[in-house]
């Protein structure tokens, strides 16, 4: 039995695949992630960074949120 007017057609799935800036950008926003966890705590991971250690979340949080961006295109 055939059906008229319906049309059928596959479903293509599009697979993305995570490119290695996107990956360094996530593991960069990790970072920043941990980073400031750990400053609530007490350590700082960014110590040899002297006075800039304070914002070094957002640094590195910053570059993490540009190269995933630049990942995605």
């Amino acid at each position: 039995m055939k059906n008229k007017g319906v049309n059928m057609k596959k479903i293509n799935t599009v697979e993305e695949k995570m490119s290695f800036t996107y990956l360094i950008g996530a593991l960069f926003v990790g970072f920043a992630f941990i980073d400031f966890v750990m400053s609530w705590t007490g350590n700082n991971l960014t110590y040899f960074l002297g006075p800039v250690s304070a914002f070094s979340p957002l640094i590195f949080g910053g570059i993490g949120y540009t190269l995933m961006n630049i990942g995605k295109n």
